[in-house]
């Protein structure tokens, strides 16, 4: 038998540093995306604007300067961070973050840190919050922080990114631009629309925006974008069902362009789901154009379909399969094939902090070996003269140049093409001697993305 609450018993709803604490708890215990927990908590936990805003700002604040959080918990702890039961430290994280970095009253942040050990931990781990948040409140500020002498050290704990990261960017660029690229990922991204030109465009999408109390800047690279995005959330879901608009970065929006779809043109999309660049592809490519949508997932591809959906779009087929062994589900030669592979996501740190402690370098030899076999699987759905494009949004050498070289040394009858016809004059510079462009955030102020493209020899 279930057992409610009695007549006139209290239900306790959770406020906005709960819900931010139970996010994070998810990120670290389950492994969870922390952008699509923010977003479903602003759907579900009736909280109001200011307090969406705070659940936001905790949660993403709280992943972007991890690293520096535990550095300051790290001296006024007498306990090392790793004998802290991970669900008290996330929770002095939150905390530390409150009085390190927002305007909270430092009062408030330990006030509140401590009643809400009270409520999900124990009396115990509510007097350590205390004590420990106490210190750092009234001492943080005259901590010796690390200098610029040691200078890999330095980034670590100014910018928060793991030591393993840190080394290999030291390796892959100057000082300067290493650092650049550590400040860049811990910075807001703002929210990036591209615009359903069935419905409206740009200049109108920009103005209803407007209209509605919010903001949003014209993109100086692509036609059907608006960035710098600001809307209240109840007016962007809206937009979002209308079909009005699709959420995606401007460097995803490239990887379609790359492409250049084309009335009558058949294009697989080898790892569709959810949807933004097949669903691009297919208004780039008009009514005529064909995008199957291959993804593994069905739960993805009915996400997928329910995008196309909305967006108004009768040419796309949404197809479960496997893109390693595409052979064996469909029997076609396409126009063009992308293959937008499964990655570090190392150039998606502004939207997806949490990448930051979740990733590893040796995973990055793992995912070589996946991308390359999608490569070479997809590829065989390729007609002579074709175009197979690859993108991945990394930077790393293992996921992008190293897995192009190794594709094109083990099919001859590919080669490489140059980018500069299929992207806006204001990039083309960036194109490499090979034909391949990698997109940066601190460099373009967009996602960090590769992207290259490759022709199948006609005979």
């Amino acid at each position: 038998m279930t057992v409610g609450p009695t007549k006139g018993a209290s239900i306790h709803v959770p406020d906005a540093r709960e819900v931010a604490y139970e996010i994070t708890r998810r990120v670290s215990e389950e492994g969870a995306y922390l952008g699509l927990l923010v977003r479903y908590s602003m759907g579900r936990s009736g909280l109001d604007s200011r307090d969406r805003a705070l659940v936001s700002e905790l949660c993403y604040g709280v992943q972007r300067h991890r690293g520096k959080l535990d550095f300051i918990i790290s001296n006024f702890s007498d306990k090392p961070l790793e004998k802290i039961r991970p669900e008290v430290l996330d929770l002095l994280r939150l905390g530390a973050y409150q009085i390190a970095f927002m305007r909270v009253p430092d009062h408030a942040a330990v006030y509140e840190s401590v009643e809400l050990a009270k409520r999900r931990l124990s009396p115990g781990s509510a007097a350590f919050v205390n004590a420990v948040l106490r210190k750092v409140a009234s001492s943080y500020k005259g901590l010796d922080w690390p200098g610029r002498e040691d200078f890999a050290r330095f980034l670590e704990t100014e910018y928060s990114h793991p030591r393993w990261l840190i080394d290999y960017i030291m390796g892959y660029m100057e000082r300067d631009e290493a650092e650049a690229f550590c400040r860049s990922n811990n910075k807001h991204q703002g929210m990036t629309l591209r615009v359903n030109p069935h419905i409206f465009d740009r200049e109108t999408l920009l103005e209803e925006i407007r209209r509605k109390g919010g903001s949003a800047s014209l993109s100086q690279f692509l036609g059907e974008a608006l960035v710098k995005v600001q809307v209240p959330w109840d007016e962007l879901q809206r937009l979002l069902e209308q079909g009005a608009c699709v959420v995606q970065d401007e460097s995803s929006m490239l990887v379609s362009h790359a492409v250049c779809p084309g009335a009558n043109m058949t294009i697989i999309d080898a790892c569709a789901a959810p949807g933004g660049k097949a669903t691009h592809m297919a208004q780039m490519g008009g009514k005529s154009c064909r995008v199957l949508a291959i993804d593994k997932s069905a739960a993805r591809l009915e996400a997928l379909r329910n995008l196309a959906r909305r967006l108004g779009l009768k040419n796309v087929e949404p197809v479960i399969g496997d893109a390693i062994h595409l052979g064996r589900h469909i029997a076609l030669a396409a126009d063009a094939v992308l293959v937008d592979a499964p990655c570090s996501g190392l150039g998606t740190l502004r939207r997806r902090p949490e990448l930051k402690w979740r990733r590893s370098e040796e995973e990055l030899e793992s995912f070589f070996k996946v991308q390359l076999a999608l490569l070479e699987g997809s590829s065989e759905l390729l007609r002579p003269g074709g175009a197979l494009v690859y993108s991945v949004c990394t930077f790393t050498r293992e996921e992008t140049t190293q897995v192009i070289e190794a594709f094109l040394k083990r099919h001859p009858d590919f080669h490489p093409e140059s980018l500069k016809p299929f992207l806006p004059p204001l990039l083309r510079e960036w194109v490499s001697e090979q034909g391949n462009i990698q997109l940066m955030p601190h460099i373009h102020n967009m996602e960090g993305m590769f992207i290259a493209r490759m022709a199948r020899s006609r005979a």
